[in-house]
């Protein structure tokens, strides 16, 4: 599914529903607001309804560095929902290798990828640009990972606004991950 806010994940995810599933999510944000200004199903709040759904049974949050979008309640209660969070800069400690080794092996994934995890020096056609974020071969790898791991069934690339990025570029980034992901899962299908 491509789209435009986070939000198109809630239905995507609700679509597997029966299926057990866990999600990998790269993006800058958590996303894990329960309400906002009265809002439960907006671009904040996609991770929440992720998580509180009966078949998805965990969530790799991957990249995230900005807490503007969820407050210290919202981590709380993603870690306490079982949800695994990693910084751009733990994950450059850790290596690809050993961020893949925490993420269950042997399962269905689906990956959600908000285009504002990637360092806006590469992607800053988006709404919520944040620096520090992921250079292009490093989200490649944890995709290839993911591939030879698991299976990825689902797939969503949300936030790019072309509107911001007048050289194109983030557009690019986007349909390049998005081929590349494809030729991935493609190639190390089991």
């Amino acid at each position: 599914m491509l789209g435009g806010d986070h939000s198109i994940n809630i239905p995507c995810i609700r679509a597997f529903s029966g299926r057990p599933l866990h999600i990998v999510q790269i993006d800058a944000h958590l996303d894990f607001v329960d309400v906002r200004h009265g809002v439960r199903h907006g671009h904040g709040n996609p991770m929440r309804r992720a998580a509180e759904q009966d078949h998805v049974k965990g969530i790799t949050a991957l990249g995230i560095r900005n807490v503007s979008s969820t407050a210290k309640d919202g981590y709380d209660a993603a870690r306490a929902m079982g949800d695994d969070i990693l910084s751009v800069r733990q994950i450059r400690k850790l290596g690809v290798e050993a961020t893949l080794a925490r993420i269950p092996k042997g399962v269905d994934y689906y990956l959600t990828i908000d285009i504002d995890g990637f360092d806006p020096s590469i992607a800053p056609g988006t709404g919520t640009p944040s620096h520090g974020g992921f250079l292009y071969y490093e989200v490649l790898e944890l995709i290839d990972g993911l591939t030879k791991q698991g299976n990825i069934i689902g797939i969503d690339l949300v936030e790019v606004a072309p509107d911001y990025d007048h050289s194109g570029t983030t557009t690019i980034l986007a349909a390049q991950i998005l081929l590349n992901t494809l030729g991935r899962i493609a190639h190390n299908r089991r």
